[in-house]
């Protein structure tokens, strides 16, 4: 479903742009992007692996053929003296009608932006020519691999695809790559591997860095006041959405190493980052709810099975129980009753409501 959805997402992103051009050439590297999701999405992987073939081969020659065109017109001695800007560039191919030089810088202008290239033709043409390579294909050929057990060569195509991601058409699409890669580890049982693929999603990570926060945060905790767990929910935010995933693995990692410290950094950050991310959506989707408590917050995301999905395929609703279960083992237990309180009745997945409720069971009194 994931792929079905990443794909549509896709080729509207590429195809509306070639739409606003209509004198631009079909791009097969696309079609054939779009036959390999749908042969992946059929389980038929021997098709999707020659489909995701046909596109990387179509996009080096489309990308050669632009890059030889641009080339050819910018040589010309009326352009070159027109100089790098785009729009005196632009006017001096529209009066030679060289209109397929044109088109090709107005596409990548409208893909990226003119700042992007510092409105500069020789900064587009550096791009283009960094571009021969379809790393979302790549990654196809990767999903194929590790689905059939080749975790070597599954990891060999994840890194080709990673190392192009600045030219991918949806950027985040590099933390889906990054997951892999650690997944991989995992399944072969590289735990220290997978811990540092996992710190490398966090490395452009602003709230993993806040020291600051992951201080507040465990101080508002190990208070272990009656009311420690709503100042928890009130006070702090975090919006690095792309990384709960990896805080709960990292969580259960340290966990798992007997660092409680760190397990407990982690499970916070987990937590507060799903809560941000599920109050952010309730905000924009009832313009009068306001956040008041925990309990009513639940209550309020229970309503939408969109945010429910969301929460079961990132791990938000796990983040909570894991961040009450490694409170108590440090003994911030009243920040944990309280907590495993309001999931045990609100939270909309049974399983993590069953969880809170065995877990209020084997605290003490």
């Amino acid at each position: 479903m994931k792929k079905t959805v990443l794909f549509f997402v896709l080729t509207a992103a590429c195809f509306s742009l070639f739409a606003a051009d209509k004198k631009a050439k079909f791009d097969e590297s696309v079609e054939a992007y779009r036959n390999s999701i749908e042969a992946m999405d059929a389980g038929d992987y021997g098709k999707a692996l020659k489909y995701a073939e046909d596109a990387i081969l179509y996009r080096k020659q489309r990308i050669e053929n632009q890059i030889n065109t641009v080339k050819n017109s910018i040589s010309a001695k009326r352009v070159q003296a027109a100089g790098d800007h785009f729009t005196p560039v632009l006017n001096v191919l529209e009066n030679r009608k060289e209109y397929e030089t044109a088109n090709i810088i107005n596409y990548y202008i409208k893909k990226k932006g003119s700042d992007y290239f510092d409105d500069s033709v020789k900064n587009l043409l550096a791009y283009i020519e960094n571009s021969k390579d379809f790393p979302e294909a790549h990654k196809i050929i990767g999903d194929i691999y590790k689905l059939e057990g080749e975790y070597k060569f599954a990891e060999e195509y994840y890194l080709m695809a990673l190392d192009k991601a600045d030219v991918l058409d949806i950027p985040d699409e590099k933390y889906e790559i990054l997951y892999m890669l650690a997944d991989i580890s995992r399944l072969e049982g590289d735990l220290p591997k997978m811990e540092i693929r996992l710190m490398n999603i966090l490395a452009e990570d602003k709230n993993y860095k806040d020291a600051g926060l992951k201080r507040a945060m465990k101080g508002t905790i190990s208070s272990n006041k009656k009311d420690s767990m709503e100042k928890f929910f009130n006070l702090y935010r975090a919006d690095s959405y792309n990384c709960i995933n990896a805080y709960n693995q990292l969580a259960e990692y340290y966990h798992n190493a007997h660092r409680n410290d760190k397990a407990l950094e982690f499970a916070s950050l987990a937590a507060i980052t799903s809560f941000s991310r599920i109050i952010e959506i309730l905000y924009s989707r009832n313009s009068v709810y306001e956040y008041e408590n925990l309990e009513d917050f639940m209550q309020e995301a229970s309503y939408y099975d969109d945010i429910i999905e969301w929460g079961s395929r990132n791990s938000a609703w796990k983040s909570f129980n894991i961040l009450a279960a490694y409170s108590t083992e440090e003994g911030y237990t009243n920040f944990s009753k309280s907590l495993l309180r309001v999931i045990a009745r609100y939270t909309p997945e049974t399983y993590w409501q069953r969880d809170a409720v065995l877990q209020l069971e084997r605290m003490p009194e």
